[in-house]
């Protein structure tokens, strides 16, 4: 009967656990699609892209870094061209102003 209703809690807590993990992964998925998206060049470095997109973004270059690495599993500097990247700044809010600017 104890051995019964520990498998049942056990399961139970399991489940929880992998459902708030789902859940978890799906948010930040949502979450990052609303970011624009960079093709990394040839001789590009995340140092680089940071001050590509200095005035498009309110964080300093040091956290702009930090968070591209977050956010695309980045563990350590080095990018390698043909990878995309995800950066901080809003699609919508980076169209604008590039339209705003071409006009």
């Amino acid at each position: 009967m104890k051995f019964e209703r520990f498998a049942f809690i056990f399961s139970f807590f399991i489940v929880f656990v992998a459902i708030t993990g789902a859940i978890i992964y799906m948010d930040k998925q949502n979450e990052t699609d609303t970011f624009l998206q960079v093709t990394v060049e040839d001789g590009d470095s995340l140092w680089s892209i940071a001050n590509k997109f200095e005035k498009s973004t309110n964080i300093s270059k040091q956290e702009f870094v930090k968070w591209v690495q977050d956010n695309n599993d980045i563990h350590s500097s080095i990018i390698k061209p043909g990878e995309v990247v995800i950066v901080p700044v809003e699609k919508d809010q980076y169209y604008q102003v590039e339209q705003l600017a071409s006009e």
